[in-house]
């Protein structure tokens, strides 16, 4: 169940524990206190980035199922309307921003380097990720259309946002990103659009 990878990624995983540590998204945990064990080891991403993850198969096979509808292309397609300005916001490590509960995070340890430690947060690689992170959003999202006048599609991470008037929309973006602070998110300014543009982008569908 210990560190699957080569030397460089090894040296890399303990880059990112040592940050996720001083994020509290994971902490360190005694062997006896261990309820279930999971590998781990290292993806690297399209931007040439890092991923650790937590091979939680075994684990996820004792969650159980749930439906909960989520946002799609087809809703995107039956919002937007002809003329529409868009633009896109993309949350940094989302799935980090929900906490597991405290009886169940034994659940969720990992070992590297003949240390034990579990997730505080919600980790890469556990079922139905997006479905929770879904559920802590829409509260989230319901609020923005209350305050703000702009019509909001989330998918996980994902956020666009449309508007017929494009300097409104450029304007409103700021009051989005302010009322998403609040709750503790970070934009990835690198994935988000800083400009309202004639062409939607969402979901990898154009």
């Amino acid at each position: 169940m210990k560190f699957r990878g080569t030397e460089e990624e090894a040296i890399e995983y303990q880059i990112m524990l040592e940050e996720e540590m001083k994020e509290n998204i994971v902490i360190p945990i005694k062997k006896e206190q261990i309820k279930w064990y999971s590998p781990t080891f290292m993806i690297k991403k399209a931007n040439g980035k890092w991923r650790k993850i937590l091979d939680a198969k075994a684990l996820n096979k004792q969650i159980a199922d749930f439906h909960f509808k989520m946002h799609d292309s087809i809703e995107v397609k039956q919002t937007i309307r002809f003329g529409d300005g868009s633009t896109s916001r993309d949350l940094t490590s989302a799935f980090h921003h929900l906490i597991v509960q405290t009886e169940l995070q034994p659940y969720l340890d990992f070992e590297f380097q003949n240390n034990h430690y579990i997730y505080r947060a919600m980790p890469f690689g556990t079922e139905h990720q997006p479905i929770y992170f879904a559920t802590a959003m829409e509260p989230i999202m319901q609020q923005i259309r209350m305050k703000i006048e702009i019509r909001i599609i989330n998918y996980v991470d994902d956020i666009l946002l449309l508007h017929l008037n494009k300097e409104y929309l450029k304007n409103m973006i700021q009051q989005v990103i302010d009322i998403l602070m609040y709750f503790g998110f970070t934009m990835n300014m690198e994935k988000s659009q800083t400009e309202p543009n004639q062409t939607v982008i969402f979901l990898r569908w154009e």
